[in-house]
């Protein structure tokens, strides 16, 4: 869900321009010669952010199998601008690496028109292991190149059993403590719990307590506004952030902004706002001050943005306070509580947003779809995710064990991942399914071991304290699988002048969001509202609805064939 939100920052022309040629060798210059054969192949690679410690993957224990196996090894390049600016920038210089992850369908057809994506077809044919990794997926991969192959995409195949990535509310574990460890769940028991929260906790660690945190300020952060669609029966969202969601139960898409859960969400923010909840700071916070409010413990909640609050968690262990600790808990309107239906939860079939290419910068295409194609076997997968039997992992009847060396290090170590090799590789694919032992690749994913692995010792203790058997027996019980498919490759060509009102839709509900958010009292916001939709309907946005419904059936017709 909300597939865009973890996205990225900004570079100038120049710099690209200058890393692009000394790194990748220009798109206007004579490609460079392959590799001898058995020798040395070195690849550059971008990366989002930085790495801590690891410069070259084969400095790492996994990365060392793969230099000793294949005679490959991938340079890792620090980068912290906007990821898609600085991938329209470098199409547009002809210069990038030989293998570029792509965010977004508009942007994976623009490096293909561009003749800058190298077709992978002749290599699937003779493939042993990524036609059949990849069966469900490649028919639908193949509709952004018009029957081609282009791109592939990280975190497939799934299965709703294993890695189940939920996002509602963080909590503070102390105050849940305080309050006789109630099982929170509707907008009523958000609100007591918040106020009470406050009453008895005004300041933390001698700042004014805030109720809950939202990174608002965040070029997705709006779209949170309408993020309790998920949490009903009946929608799931389009990962694209834009003007629709899609009904999971009809089969179609529908406009986000009227969509009723929609529009209970936004009331929710409102209620936290006039009973003094919500931070007033939410509008201007990126998530680099959320974060900030949350390591001090300041926040008794956060709202959807869990992954800021993992590092919180050694913070708040590292200054004295670990029953500040906070977990995930779930959330639904008062109306969804009531109907108490099975909600759908989005499992990815492709995810566009999270792509890879191989491009014609690349030196020996072939050498790399090779270990692509081995990365896509049971062993590279079991590598790649579950790392080297006997340093990682044990077998014991049959089934993997992570070693006692692995889980202190992985709970312990912030770099443990990093050095060993873990999490590095998501050009080479990364299944979230059961391997053929029956469990999942990644040990981390896998219900037996998840929590040992990934939770401290106060997270493990507060679920127990809930009465819940692990971390996600809450969303097991009450979800079941909502495919995302042929829905996530629907998107309104660039050129139709339905997108640009796609935008304007969306800039508009965002700015309508923030208005109703800080409405004074409930006469105001139902006046307020009133405006609105009577301005949002002049938008005509059903256009757009029509248009993503069309291209849907066209695609699904296509698929068909």
């Amino acid at each position: 869900m909300f597939s865009y939100l973890k996205r990225h920052r900004l570079v100038s022309f120049v710099v690209l321009a200058l890393i692009g040629a000394n790194v990748y060798g220009s798109g206007g210059k004579e490609a460079a010669k392959p590799p001898a054969a058995g020798g040395l192949y070195t690849v550059p690679i971008l990366y989002n952010g930085a790495l801590a410690t690891v410069k070259k993957s084969g400095e790492t224990v996994i990365g060392k199998v793969i230099k000793e196996k294949f005679g490959i090894e991938f340079e890792f390049i620090s980068m912290t601008s906007d990821a898609q600016e600085r991938m329209n920038m470098m199409l547009a210089a002809g210069d990038y690496p030989e293998i570029l992850r792509i965010e977004g369908l508009d942007i994976i057809s623009k490096y293909i028109k561009a003749g800058a994506a190298l077709p992978l077809d002749d290599f699937v044919a003779n493939s042993r292991y990524f036609k059949d990794r990849f069966k469900e997926q490649i028919p639908l991969w193949k509709l952004t190149g018009n029957g081609k192959l282009y791109n592939w995409d990280w975190l497939e195949p799934q299965q709703f059993e294993v890695g189940l990535d939920i996002n509602d509310v963080g909590v503070r574990t102390d105050v849940l403590e305080q309050q006789g460890w109630p099982n929170l769940l509707s907008e009523d028991d958000y609100v007591a719990f918040l106020k009470k929260g406050l009453a008895d906790n005004p300041v933390t660690n001698g700042q004014k307590t805030i109720g809950m945190v939202v990174p608002f300020a965040e070029s997705w952060g709006m779209s949170l506004t309408n993020v309790m669609i998920e949490k009903g029966g009946d929608y799931i969202d389009t990962g694209d952030n834009l003007s629709t969601c899609w009904n999971q139960a009809e089969g179609r898409f529908e406009d986000v902004f009227l969509n009723r859960y929609t529009q209970e969400n936004i009331r929710f923010f409102n209620r936290l706002y006039r009973e003094g909840l919500l931070d007033k700071e939410c509008f201007t916070d990126f998530g680099t001050q959320v974060s900030e409010k949350l390591n001090s413990g300041r926040a008794l909640s956060v709202f959807y943005t869990l992954w800021l609050a993992g590092g919180a968690n050694s913070e708040l262990i590292k200054s004295g306070n670990p029953g500040m600790q906070y977990i995930n808990m779930p959330i639904r309107t008062n109306a969804q509580a009531k109907e108490n239906t099975k909600r759908q939860i989005r499992v990815e079939i492709t995810r566009p947003f999270d792509s890879y290419i191989i491009t014609k910068n690349a030196k020996d295409p072939k050498r790399l779809f090779e270990l692509l194609d081995w990365a896509s076997s049971e062993e590279g997968q079991v590598l790649l995710q579950s790392g080297v039997e006997g340093i990682h992992y044990t077998v014991k009847d049959g089934k993997r064990v992570p070693t006692e060396a692995f889980v202190t290090g992985m709970a312990s170590d912030p770099e443990y991942a990093e050095k060993n090799g873990f999490n590095i590789f998501s050009f080479l694919g990364a299944a979230k399914t059961f391997a053929a032992d029956g469990q999942a690749y990644n040990l981390l994913l896998d219900a037996n071991f998840r929590d040992k692995i990934t939770l401290t010792e106060r997270q493990m203790e507060a679920y127990k304290k809930l009465g819940w058997k692990n971390s996600l027996e809450y969303w097991l019980k009450t979800g079941v699988s909502a495919p995302v498919g042929l829905i996530a490759r629907v998107v309104i060509d660039q050129d139709n002048e339905l997108s640009m009102l796609n935008q304007k839709v969306t800039q508009f509900r965002y700015q309508a969001a923030a208005t109703l958010i800080t409405a004074a009292s409930e006469a105001e916001y139902k006046k307020l509202l009133a405006g609105i939709l009577e301005d949002y309907k002049k938008l005509n946005a059903q256009r757009v609805i029509d248009e993503y419904n069309r291209v849907y059936n066209e695609l699904k017709a296509g698929l068909k064939n």
